[in-house]
């Protein structure tokens, strides 16, 4: 995360835009104009197979960044990844020549691309370790504990068939993943919402 100071005196240089939720700041293929820096909210990053087919594979939290953002905007390469915010979000952006001379004021930036690179890697490494061993209802559970930790609230406004592109899965399974945990009392079902009980 970066540290307050440096996010602060982001703020106080760059304007910060308000981005409603579901809105794509990142599209698939399309080069990489400006980074992304969050300063509240969330952002959902995608990833997609040859036949069109998005994947989740990792959240961006307040104080964060996205590092294929930086790494395609500094190699000036296209977009491989879909980045779409999941609620109201305050995002500064920042042009790729911008880091150099960031980087270049305080080292600390530097720290946090690096710190920044390293958790992305091991939540690569996570998504492919519960999209290999995890059971369905695990894989749901901790996809709505993420995404209500994100938003703050137990309350997660959330489709059975968004769940389910998110995680790679069928939205029958998923419905009946759902079924099985509100029937354990850790959940509970409501239109186009799910509640976290455990929380």
């Amino acid at each position: 995360m970066l540290p307050e100071n440096l996010l602060q005196h982001l703020i106080e240089q760059q304007e910060v835009m308000v981005i409603p939720a579901d809105t794509v700041i990142l599209d698939f293929h399309k080069y990489i104009r400006n980074i992304p820096i969050l300063v509240s909210g969330g952002v959902k990053v995608m990833s997609e197979d040859d036949d069109g087919h998005e994947i989740l594979l990792y959240h961006i939290h307040p104080g964060e960044s996205c590092i294929m953002s930086i790494l395609g905007a500094i190699n000036q390469s296209a977009s491989k990844v879909k980045a779409v915010t999941i609620s109201p979000t305050e995002i500064v952006f920042i042009r790729p020549d911008q880091v150099y001379q960031l980087i270049a004021q305080d080292p600390k930036w530097f720290q946090f691309i690096m710190e920044l690179y390293q958790t992305r890697f091991e939540e690569l490494l996570q998504t492919v370790t519960r999209g290999n061993f995890d059971s369905v209802d695990e894989k749901v559970l901790f996809h709505l504990r993420e995404r209500g930790a994100i938003l703050k609230s137990n309350l997660v406004p959330i489709t059975h068939q968004n769940i389910a592109d998110e995680i790679g899965s069928a939205r029958e399974v998923v419905s009946r993943a759902l079924k099985r945990m509100e029937n354990k009392g850790i959940i509970k079902l409501m239109r186009g919402k799910v509640q976290l009980l455990d929380l």
